[in-house]
């Protein structure tokens, strides 16, 4: 069974994917998806710290994604990469409550992408998040997954 932060960050990636692909208002999707979850009180704090921290940042999350990817421009890159991305580096750069290690937000984020991504997908999210990692995050570049692994 899923960990529960894992469910979260599926929940979240759906919602902001959808959000971000259509003219949804985020309150109604969130809350639609929020129904169909069976989250305890933390799972739901969680899904909305980085639902509504994700999408209040979005354009600070996309020019940090523009920075570590100069040759995909963020209007051109597929909408489960850039979900996965925005909620990777809100939670290595912007949120506080948490502290989520590097490496398992890394983790997380190329295990969402071989689930939901396509197949280059996982190659690009560690990436792009080791350029993030060691241009904002010094000192943890030894917590990157090896491209083997990936």
């Amino acid at each position: 069974m899923a960990s529960l932060r894992h469910r979260v960050r599926i929940a979240a990636l759906q919602i902001l994917f959808e959000v971000d692909a259509t003219d949804h208002p985020i309150d109604v999707v969130y809350e639609r998806r929020l129904a169909e979850e069976e989250l305890t009180s933390e799972g739901e704090r969680f899904l909305n710290r980085i639902v509504f921290g994700v999408w209040e940042h979005r354009s600070y999350l996309d020019r940090i994604i523009e920075e570590a990817a100069p040759n995909w421009p963020v209007t051109q890159m597929p909408g489960v990469d850039k979900a996965i991305l925005r909620i990777a580096i809100f939670e290595l750069l912007i949120d506080e409550a948490e502290q989520t290690p590097v490496k398992a937000v890394i983790n997380e984020a190329v295990e969402l992408a071989k689930h939901f991504g396509s197949d280059n997908s996982s190659r690009f999210i560690n990436g792009v998040l080791g350029t993030v990692v060691s241009r904002y995050r010094p000192g943890h570049e030894d917590l990157l997954i090896n491209d083997e692994d990936v």
